[in-house]
């Protein structure tokens, strides 16, 4: 008799074990009608991200009433997510199902496969290149004193240096409205500056001259050569820790 009972609970389990099990898993993907092309997101293109995101899909028997990635990198999971919830089926019996997105980072143009093998969407694209902004740093408004053949001649420039190596000069010359001119081909490695500017000379020409020099503290000394060819010297006294704007 306890034989008998105990096999009844027995069976009684495995029937709802496999009853559970029914309706939990999940059914054949049913016809895709319409859809949204897949997209692979710009930052995870730029750093190189790729590998599969498993989307867990629900339907009302037409649409996608939800989704959810259950595997996969961050930053693939929400396109994998968003572009799933656009997807339209033939009709069918509501229930859950799975589709796999897989991204992969290549050398070629972007390519997308759409449920190839039935429940896997490939979207392979070519990886953008990573763009880095250094900000300005100032180096602070001078006054500069130019002194050549043409004679003397006054000067306030701001400077400020960028780049990876804080080797990329910048400046202008500064005056009252602010359009003064721009330096060109501006260079700095640790104290010592080179570069390029148009400056107006004492009888009011303006020639380009290119300039070099050494930072000493709040001085610069230097030496220069115009587009004539007239060498000078020069030097510049800082007057403020940043440069005007």
């Amino acid at each position: 008799m306890r034989a008998g009972k105990t096999f009844f609970i027995v069976g009684l389990l495995l029937i709802l074990g496999c009853e559970a099990t029914g309706q939990d898993a999940p059914g054949m993907l049913p016809k895709v009608l319409q859809h949204s092309d897949p997209v692979y997101p710009p930052l995870a293109r730029m750093t190189r991200v790729q590998g599969d995101v498993r989307v867990k899909v629900t339907t009302n028997g037409e649409s996608v009433v939800g989704a959810e990635a259950e595997s996969g990198h961050p930053l693939l999971r929400t396109a994998a997510e968003d572009n799933v919830k656009t997807w339209k089926f033939a009709a069918h019996t509501p229930g859950i199902f799975y589709v796999t997105y897989r991204y992969k980072v290549s050398d070629g143009g972007v390519d997308v496969e759409f449920l190839s093998p039935p429940d896997v969407v490939k979207i392979t694209a070519q990886s953008q290149p990573m763009s880095i902004y250094y900000a300005d740093l100032g180096l602070g408004t001078w006054k500069a004193r130019l002194t050549s053949a043409h004679g003397k001649s006054l000067q306030t420039i701001s400077l400020s240096y960028t780049g990876q190596d804080g080797d990329s000069l910048d400046g202008r010359i500064v005056t009252p409205t602010g359009d003064g001119e721009e330096i060109d081909f501006g260079h700095r490695d640790g104290d010592f500056l080179a570069f390029s500017i148009i400056f107006e000379q004492p009888d009011g020409k303006r020639v380009k001259t290119f300039l070099v020099g050494k930072m000493m503290g709040n001085k610069i000394v230097g030496t220069f050569v115009d587009a004539g060819g007239i060498r000078g010297d020069w030097s510049a006294i800082r007057t403020t820790d940043r440069p005007n704007s």
